[in-house]
């Protein structure tokens, strides 16, 4: 049997066939469960956010530069790849 909430009065049912009876006054503390929690174990956490004013010309320009030093890249390996087949 499983406490079960139903309106306003908590009823004990039956997993396996669904029967519900009414939960006494005498029996309801048996089906109460209480934790306490570790004051140990209690976590915090503080995010830390700084906004950064980034010039879009600057953006541009050093996305240009990325662009550049992968295209150098990729030709050197290219011929180096080229170099070894021929």
């Amino acid at each position: 049997m499983v406490p079960v909430k139903k309106g306003d009065k908590v009823v004990l049912r039956c997993t396996r066939c669904g029967y519900e009876m009414e939960l006494d006054k005498s029996a309801e503390k048996d089906y109460k469960g209480t934790s306490k929690a570790d004051e140990k174990r209690v976590l915090t956490t503080t995010v830390v956010s700084k906004e950064v004013q980034v010039n879009k010309e600057e953006k541009e320009k050093e996305l240009e530069q990325a662009k550049e030093d992968y295209y150098e890249l990729v030709l050197d390996e290219m011929g180096e790849y080229g170099d070894q087949t021929s």
